[in-house]
């Protein structure tokens, strides 16, 4: 159980990461106990967060939920149910007001000014992070996705195509344009799920792609839209298979298979 425990642990460090946050939250949390006496806000801003931890800790808990879901590597969106920001700051504020009840205006201005700063201070700068980037467009994907599936989703009123994307891609066509189906997705990307897809062992060659075994096993899947990578080589030229270029967007050439198109008609009509 002890071992459970301190895994559950190491779980929360890499979770909040700074530790500063996390005693904002705990102070917060402290002073909410005692200062927060409207039964509706205590529960809110008390119980739930202290009954989510205690939870989160116990060791019951965790094997409660690997049995349930089989795996405990997302064991940690338990605490995504923790609402450490909304407690840091109405802890803040009510904090703010007591002050000012003492103290007067100047002084709730100026611990919440002082507060402002603790948790800038105490935080980090979110765009330093590899995993951020500043949002290119109001869906916050890549520009790049959104020109691709520009060029070739159907009209409106046409059936769904399937295409095939570079691995870096593939996390946001489906958010963009469900009318796009490609022939595999997240479930490829990710190592611990160990799913074997042809296609994607093709097109995740390190340096070439085989494009004579690519065309063969895109047309066997009824795949009329190929998206190579923009940072690696093809075996033959697209062309030499059928293959109409349609654009080049940051990279990434964008082709439709004719071949494909007219097989698909034939099977299906």
């Amino acid at each position: 159980m002890y071992g459970i425990f301190m895994e559950s642990v190491v779980i929360f460090k890499n979770y909040v990461g700074g530790r500063y946050i996390v005693a904002l939250f705990l102070l917060a949390l402290l002073y909410l106990i005692f200062a927060e006496k409207n039964r509706r806000r205590r529960a809110m801003f008390v119980y739930m967060p202290v009954s989510l931890l205690l939870a989160f800790f116990f060791p019951v808990t965790r094997k409660v939920f690997v049995r349930l879901m089989g795996e405990g590597d997302t064991y940690y969106r338990i605490l995504w149910l923790v609402p450490m920001g909304l407690v840091i700051a109405y802890g803040g504020v009510k904090f703010a007001v007591f002050v000012c009840e003492k103290k007067g205006l100047v002084m709730k201005r100026l611990t919440l000014a002082a507060l402002a700063a603790a948790v800038m201070l105490c935080g980090t700068y979110v765009y330093a992070s590899q995993y951020m980037s500043r949002a290119e467009n109001l869906y916050h994907i890549p520009q790049k996705v959104i020109d691709i599936c520009d060029v070739i989703a159907p009209a409106e009123g046409e059936e769904r195509i399937w295409a095939v994307f570079p691995t870096d891609l593939v996390y946001f066509v489906r958010q963009y344009d469900t009318d796009i189906q490609m022939l595999y997705g997240r479930e490829m990307v990710e190592p611990k799920w160990q799913y074997a897809e042809p296609v994607h062992t093709v097109m995740n060659h390190p340096t070439t792609i085989d494009m004579e075994a690519l065309v063969a096993l895109t047309r066997e899947r009824n795949c009329t839209y190929i998206v190579l990578p923009n940072n690696k080589g093809v075996s033959e030229t697209p062309e030499n298979f059928g293959l109409e270029l349609l654009d080049t967007i940051e990279g990434y050439p964008v082709y439709f298979d004719p071949v494909a198109e007219q097989m698909l008609e034939e099977r299906f009509g």
